[in-house]
């Protein structure tokens, strides 16, 4: 393929351009005149519309044309895949889709992991190679970025792929649902600095200094898919899954005013993970340290009463922040009542006619948990080891501390976990629980990721990173190329 300097590109581009647009002006022009005549004006927008597209693709087939025949740039290339550990193998002829959906033909440098001389047969990685110019300027799998993070966004908001497809395809736009999923496969981050990184922005890293952070979480449900051991059934093309109910959890962070009402004009952070206990601490972690989670005035931890919260939630935060940093635990106020209000389902029908519940409703709100205890054990006569008194020992006594509802109010806390509860709900229930869903563990944690960014106000920043990286590549393009 012959190759061209830097120096050439822009008559090339003018000159791929010219031609075709002179003749699809001219056609337009007549094609509008003649709807305007007979009162088309539906005809003649949809003209303007083809002329525009029809503009962004020839700019886009001369811009990708003459730069991957650019001698500089292969140059480039060939010195950033020695780094790689990948050689030129040679000019492949490829389809890309543009961020109008057009899918163009061009030639497009291939390159392979470079095996050793010795019994070299495979092209590359898993026998492929990768066309490198394309992941420098941000394509993925072929498709431009802006049509890719566009695809990605619809099929994490929309209830499915398929329905994210056909949107695309109602505006002329073809990808496959299968396309699509592998579009957000691309997605995962390689580990969990990179998953954070994508989220921050500039501002971020002094972004919690003398605030009082709400911290939240909580568990969800989700099924997932795994494939059956053992050879196949007879009859059966796939090997089978099981489709067992794990719990994802999600952890949010939001920025408390003085007032204790959440500042609504700062994104939270809201992320989770289908992992155990371990993944979702090191991930929060990850978090914590990385927003300086020390120079905070206060951090309000508010959950559920689920063990693995307080077990572990409250060492992290002081081993990152210190002891010296003010940490204030809340059991939600409605998960409190709900639990008192089964304690005494735990009753025969005519012990619960004495229970006078708006009575210890108030007592509970006071946090005077003892004085339930002592009540319910002289009002009901009920031994200590009956149901009741254990539920009230085991999930009550034993948080005491978490449940001053009233003192917590007076100091203008919130009492209630309805942020992590909607963010379970918007994120993992409305799309990854619905019938008849099984999800592969690492990719539904994509989607997790991914739904959550969009829905709390950061996928911005996700692709405003990516750019960046991209502009970081480019400039070792243009300091290397001579102009």
């Amino acid at each position: 393929m012959e190759a061209t300097s830097i120096t050439q590109t822009k008559n090339m581009i003018i000159d791929l351009i010219k031609q075709p647009l002179f003749e699809k002006i001219d056609f337009t022009g007549t094609k509008i005149y003649d709807a305007l005549i007979n009162g088309a004006i539906d005809s003649a927008t949809e003209a303007i519309r083809e002329l525009s597209s029809l503009l962004e693709d020839l700019v886009w087939e001369a811009y990708l044309t003459s730069l991957f025949q650019s001698t500089m740039i292969l140059s480039w290339l060939r010195e950033m895949a020695a780094k790689k550990g990948m050689r030129l193998v040679s000019y492949q002829p490829i389809w890309i889709t543009l961020p109008t959906g057009t899918k163009i033909q061009i030639k497009s440098p291939f390159f392979v992991k470079a095996s050793p001389k010795r019994g070299r047969k495979k092209r590359g990685p898993q026998n492929r190679g990768g066309h490198l110019l394309l992941s420098v300027m941000g394509f993925v799998n072929k498709i431009a970025p802006e049509l890719a993070f566009r695809a990605i966004q619809l099929s994490i908001l929309s209830p499915s792929f398929d329905m994210a497809s056909k949107t695309l395809k109602q505006e002329g736009i073809n990808l496959s649902a299968n396309q699509i999923r592998r579009l957000v496969s691309e997605m995962e981050s390689p580990n969990l600095c990179s998953r954070v990184d994508r989220v921050l922005s500039d501002d971020d890293a002094s972004l919690f200094k003398n605030r009082r952070i709400l911290l939240a979480a909580d568990g969800g449900r989700l099924r997932q898919r795994k494939n059956k051991r053992g050879p196949w059934p007879s009859g059966y093309k796939r090997c089978g899954f099981h489709t067992d109910w794990i719990e994802p959890k999600l952890f949010s962070l939001y920025i408390l005013d003085e007032d204790g009402n959440i500042v609504k004009d700062i994104a939270p952070f809201v992320d989770g993970t289908t992992g155990k206990v371990d993944e979702f601490i090191s991930l929060l972690e990850q978090y914590l340290v990385r927003l300086k989670i020390e120079d905070a005035s206060e951090v309000v931890l508010i959950g559920d009463g689920a063990p693995w919260i307080w077990e572990r939630i409250p060492k992290l935060i002081h081993s990152i922040g210190g002891d010296e940093l003010k940490l204030t635990e809340i059991i939600d106020w409605t998960h409190a009542k709900q639990n008192l209000n089964k304690a005494f389902e735990m009753l025969s029908k005519k012990k619960r006619e004495k229970v006078d519940f708006n009575h210890f409703k108030n007592l509970l709100f006071s946090g005077k948990i003892n004085e339930i205890v002592t009540e319910v054990k002289s009002l009901l006569n009920v031994r200590a080891s009956s149901k009741i008194m254990k539920k009230l020992k085991s999930y009550f006594v034993s948080n005491t501390t978490r449940m001053q509802y009233e003192a917590s109010r007076a100091v203008k806390l919130p009492t209630g976990s309805g942020v992590i509860e909607s963010a379970i709900r918007r994120v993992i229930n409305m799309r990854v629980k619905s019938p008849g869903s099984f999800w592969k563990l690492d990719f539904v944690e994509t989607v997790i990721y991914l739904r959550a960014q969009i829905l709390y106000g950061r996928w911005g920043n996700i692709i405003k990173n990516w750019a960046h990286s991209l502009r970081c590549d480019f400039m070792d393009i243009a300091t290397k190329a001579e102009i």
